[in-house]
């Protein structure tokens, strides 16, 4: 059974002032299922994924045109109350960046924000969101002490947690796992293998072999355009354009 689209672009274009960052971009992206997106560094990654939670909105001088479907609801019209958004695409960031605050307030500082006051709501949020992130059996005995604490990869799994604190359906990641170590980053690529089952997953990465670990699909830009979109497997054994071929086997990039 084919999995219906979560997530939808039509005829992007987006601008930073006079620059144009994205080309006509046209995808659909399915739901519960994890896509890549790969290319050299400026080539738009970063500024197509932050479309998804409005992210650029805070940038002056952005602007897009075009159509970006969030379960078939354009997200850029003017009707579309943007924390509700935020509550339905959670984030996570390239560097770890918990608040300087306990492990638990991190993970409940959403939920706090949306008004939810119950102690013992939040403490099954925050046990069911560190144990989604795989990190409830390191920091169950510590909950109280300071998140800065952690080391690099637990802090970025912290990020996790509390991004999946607020039941988003779609989860959104940065590069997160090029500050960590080779251990950390593979149980990250572990915990974005499981939640798939969960959750919608679109992932920046500069690592061709993490790209080829954790994704269903793999989309290529290049230079703010939309090169090739396919099966990961099939994008890394046969690509169809030159330029993806090129970039996949590091003549470039």
């Amino acid at each position: 059974m084919s999995k219906r689209t979560k997530l939808e672009a039509i005829d992007l274009d987006a601008y930073y002032g006079d620059f144009h960052a994205l080309k006509g971009i046209n995808i659909a992206m399915e739901e519960k299922a994890v896509t890549a997106f790969i290319g050299p560094s400026g080539c738009g990654k970063s500024t197509f994924l932050r479309t998804f939670n409005r992210m650029n909105d805070y940038i002056e001088g952005f602007k897009v045109e075009g159509q970006i479907l969030i379960d078939s609801k354009n997200i850029y019209q003017k009707d579309v109350r943007v924390d509700e958004l935020r509550k339905e695409v959670g984030m996570v960031f390239q560097k770890p960046n918990p608040f300087p605050k306990s492990i638990f307030e991190n993970v409940v500082y959403g939920l706090k924000i949306q008004g939810v006051k119950k102690k013992s709501v939040l403490e099954e949020a925050a046990e069911t969101s560190l144990k989604r992130a795989a990190l409830w059996e390191e920091v169950k005995d510590k909950l109280h002490k300071s998140a800065l604490a952690l080391s690099g990869g637990q802090q970025q799994r912290l990020c996790i947690a509390r991004a999946l604190a607020i039941s988003p359906s779609i989860l959104l990641m940065d590069e997160p796992a090029s500050a960590l170590d080779p251990i950390s980053t593979a149980k990250v690529e572990e915990l974005i293998y499981e939640l798939k089952n969960d959750y919608t997953i679109v992932i920046v990465t500069h690592n061709m072999q993490q790209a080829g670990r954790v994704s269903d699909y793999t989309a290529f830009f290049y230079m703010g355009e939309l090169v090739e979109f396919n099966k990961t497997k099939t994008m890394f054994t046969s690509p169809k354009d030159e330029r993806t071929q090129n970039y996949i086997t590091g003549r470039f990039g």
